[in-house]
C-alpha cells in the first residue's frame, strides 16, 4: 500500500518542480533590460527621479516619462518641493536631456480647488505614480499622493491626491484630477 500511495505524491512532486523551474524560466526572459547599450537619463539629486518611470509613445516618437517627486519644480519655485515630472525623448537625444513638463499649476503653494477645498501643494510629491492608457495615442496620469485638502485648516487635513492628466503630446492644458473629493452638491426640488 506504500509503494502505491508514493507514487502519485513522487509524481506530483516532479510536476511541481517542472512547473517551477518553468515559471522562473520564463520571468527571467520576459524582463528585458539591454545591459550593453544602457540609456540612462539623470535628474536632479535628491530628488528621487526615476522614482517612477513610463514609456509614452505618441506621433512616431518615443518617450521616457520620469516621475521625481522630492524635486523643486522650475513650474512652482514658491512651492516646497512639490514633485515633478520630467519628459526624456529616447532617439535623437545624443545627450539623454530630459525636460521637466509644466502641469500648468502655477507657482502657488495653496490653490482653491472647490467650495470646501484649499490645497495645500507642499511636499505633495508629484510624479510619485505615472499610469497611461493602453492604446495608441493614450493619456497620461500623474499623482501627488501627499497633496491635501486643508480647508479646515484647524480641525481636520484632509490628505486625498491630486492628479493631472497629461494629453498625449506632452503639451498643452493638463487636466486637474482629485480622485477623494467631492465638493457640496445642491439638493434639486422636482415639481411632479
Amino acid at each position: 500500500m506504500r509503494k502505491v500511495m508514493a507514487s502519485p505524491l513522487r509524481h506530483r512532486t516532479g510536476v511541481q518542480q517542472s512547473f517551477y523551474v518553468f515559471l522562473f524560466i520564463s520571468l527571467a526572459c520576459s524582463y528585458n533590460i539591454d545591459l550593453e547599450h544602457p540609456l540612462v537619463f539623470q535628474g536632479p539629486s535628491s530628488s528621487f527621479f526615476g522614482y517612477s518611470v513610463l514609456e509614452h509613445f505618441h506621433d512616431n516618437t518615443r518617450w521616457i516619462i520620469v516621475g521625481a517627486p522630492k524635486a523643486n519644480s522650475s513650474y512652482s519655485s514658491s512651492v516646497r518641493s512639490p514633485g515633478a515630472v520630467y519628459k526624456c525623448r529616447v532617439h535623437s537625444n545624443p545627450e539623454r536631456r530630459c525636460t521637466e513638463m509644466d502641469l500648468g499649476r502655477g507657482n502657488k503653494p495653496r490653490e482653491s480647488c472647490g467650495k470646501t477645498c484649499q490645497g495645500d501643494r507642499n511636499d505633495e510629491w508629484m510624479g510619485v505614480s505615472l499610469a497611461r492608457q493602453d492604446r495608441a495615442s493614450g493619456k497620461i496620469l500623474a499623482c501627488a499622493h501627499r497633496w491635501k485638502n486643508i480647508y479646515y485648516d484647524s480641525e481636520h487635513i484632509l490628505p486625498h491626491g491630486y492628479c493631472s492628466i497629461i494629453p498625449p503630446t506632452l503639451q498643452g492644458r493638463t487636466i486637474p484630477l482629485i480622485p477623494c473629493y467631492e465638493g457640496p452638491t445642491e439638493k434639486q426640488a422636482f415639481l411632479i
